[in-house]
């Protein structure tokens, strides 16, 4: 009889605390805001991500606030240093102190991987992470709160196999595909981005039965010169970059300084920004090939140079040294019209680092997107009523069609990201930059090639 007083009293408890809440409304959701936070490095070596990331998402949110009457997005920031544990204090703090109503461009593996149980367990939407780790992927979860939007690394590891055996990139003309005895080396940083593109990489290797092809060498930034070496001693016709950022730079030069032509496949997270610090200097190119995947495409061969007034602010464009627009032709009016017009007519900075100056900059595009996806996603409830659950049911609905990308879909419970993949390649000239070669295509497409 005590125990089934105990557990009455816990019970009655428990029931008085969700109807109190119940009572306050939902979390972040007040008479004049909806408060969304998240936690980003925007100091220390990955500044240069989480800086023009979060730059970016201000800005369409306070185009939001302009042009909507009503509730103010407000967007609370940590800076979490990309430090794991970090991350999650103030994920915490953000849910259970600045009661946020959702977490925006929830940032960088260390964080997303320290904080995915405590996602899971609060219920708390989560829209957009900033990494393609595959802590990220779940298949048929109706009502998963974790809706995610970039591509998955496991996804993207299968992707950049079946685009080593089957696109014809290669050879002195590039248009040849490789042999059918050539040997391909992985690349892969020992941490949970490098492994977890690994595990879509081994997934494809299984599939088309190549793995006596296939070498897999780890490597760390501090050993990249030695295990560069060691890959070239193994005559590869293709290097595999399962790593990004740091570990990423620290690879390509060391080929650099091996004087390596290998061609290399790379991850669509590692932005020209990532190889352009592993070249001699900023106008010798690096004596190799660099692709790499990419899931925003804003190219549109035969389009016309933008104009002033699609290109907003004062109709210039910060470090833009020629005299007209010429060499920006080919690129899609969706991206002048959006993004460049949004970010060259804001007055945000960050320290040093102002909007306007991160009109060509793909963290900034990616943040731009990952608020642009939570901005339409607010159209589709009503703000007087939602609850988390009904936020999360209505991103189920249909398909979310993305600016400068593809189409998402949550239905069913699927949170597997954006699975169709374009290739782009390193190119030096105006600018070190990725241009696109191939458009976004499905790997059933790359293999039947």
């Amino acid at each position: 009889m005590k125990k089934f007083l105990l557990v009455l009293i816990v019970f009655t408890f428990a029931f008085g605390l969700m109807a109190c809440q119940t009572e306050e409304g939902t979390p972040g959701i007040t008479e004049t805001e909806i408060i969304v936070g998240n936690t980003a490095a925007t100091s220390g070596v990955f500044a240069g991500v989480g800086v023009p990331f979060n730059l970016a998402m201000q800005v369409v949110f306070d185009e939001y606030n302009a042009t909507h009457d009503g509730r103010d997005i407000n967007f609370i920031h940590y800076d979490d240093g990309f430090d794991g544990a970090q991350g999650l204090a103030y994920t915490k703090k953000l849910v259970e102190e600045d009661n946020v109503f959702a977490l925006v461009g929830h940032f960088g593996t260390n964080t997303v991987n320290s904080t995915m149980d405590y996602l899971l367990e609060s219920g708390i939407p989560m829209v957009y992470g900033v990494t393609g780790v595959n802590s990220l992927f779940y298949e048929n979860q109706p009502g998963n709160n974790i809706l995610s939007v970039q591509p998955i690394y496991r996804t993207e590891g299968r992707m950049m196999v079946a685009r080593a055996l089957n696109e014809s990139i290669f050879g002195a003309a590039g248009d040849a595909k490789l042999a059918a005895d050539d040997k391909i080396v992985v690349l892969y940083s020992d941490d949970d981005a490098g492994q977890s593109i690994k595990v879509g990489i081994a997934d494809e290797v299984a599939s088309a039965e190549v793995a006596d092809r296939v070498t897999y060498l780890p490597f760390s930034a501090s050993t990249a010169s030695a295990v560069a070496s060691v890959a070239l001693d193994l005559d590869p016709a293709v290097f595999l970059f399962s790593a990004n950022q740091a570990p990423a730079t620290a690879m390509a030069t060391a080929l650099r300084v091996a004087e390596s032509t290998v061609p290399v496949l790379s991850s669509y997270v590692n932005s020209a920004g990532v190889f352009a610090p592993a070249m001699a200097d900023a106008t010798t190119p690096l004596p190799f090939e660099v692709y790499a995947n990419a899931w925003v495409d804003i190219s549109e061969a035969g389009a016309p140079a933008p104009t002033a007034a699609q290109i907003g602010g004062d109709g210039t464009l910060a470090g833009w040294a020629f005299p007209d627009f010429a060499y920006l032709a080919n690129f899609t009016a969706t991206y002048w019209d959006t993004f460049v017009h949004d970010m060259n007519s804001s007055d945000r900075t960050d320290g040093d680092t102002a909007a306007k100056d991160l009109w060509a900059n793909a963290y900034a595009i990616a943040g731009y997107i990952a608020a642009q996806t939570f901005v339409t996603l607010l159209e589709r409830v009503d703000l007087d009523t939602v609850t988390w659950e009904s936020f999360i049911a209505a991103a189920e609905e249909s398909p979310l069609s993305l600016p400068m990308s593809g189409t998402v879909n949550w239905a069913d419970g699927n949170r597997t990201g954006l699975s169709m993949l374009a290739l782009n390649k390193l190119v030096y000239a105006p600018t070190t930059s990725f241009t696109k070669i191939i458009g976004l295509e499905a790997i059933e497409t790359v293999r039947a090639k």
